[in-house]
């Protein structure tokens, strides 16, 4: 039953790690072309380009306070998420601990909702991505609290 559950965080990290890419590609491509227009652009309210190249989605809007706009670790959130989801990938299928899976499933809900008060409060916007995104950070959590004993 628990391969079950480390192999299924797999493929739902998976989903999350496509998603970061995308996002990834998006934020590269408004940085360098203003006039760009993602996929997941429909309005100036839903526009996942806009979304990702504000400044709260790079270091979660606070890493440039603590260490500076040009620190090496101020990175794009989604640059996070790929290694998020690369390692949940691989401790899913080679490392089986519900511990680690749970706690980082955790550790990622939380941001998820900072990050979605910042896109609903602060920016009023919605981002596709971004939501999809948080959707599947819920996923895993709900994947290892109700598999995991």
């Amino acid at each position: 039953m628990e391969s079950v559950v480390f192999e299924r965080h797999a493929w739902i990290s998976a989903c999350g790690l496509l998603l970061a890419i995308y996002a990834l590609y998006v934020e590269m491509r408004k940085t360098l072309d203003s006039n760009y227009v993602a996929l997941c652009d429909f309005s100036e309210k839903i526009s996942c380009s806009r979304i990702l190249t504000s400044r709260y989605f790079r270091g979660f809007g606070l890493a440039k306070h603590l260490i500076g706009e040009n620190h090496l670790l101020n990175q794009p959130n989604c640059i996070l998420g790929i290694l998020f989801y690369v390692i949940n990938i691989f401790c899913g299928l080679f490392w089986p601990s519900c511990r680690f899976l749970f706690v980082s499933s955790l550790l990622s809900c939380v941001s998820s909702v900072y990050l979605a008060f910042i896109l609903l409060l602060k920016l009023r916007s919605v981002c596709v991505v971004c939501v999809a995104t948080y959707a599947v950070n819920f996923a895993l959590l709900h994947n290892v609290f109700s598999n995991c004993p």
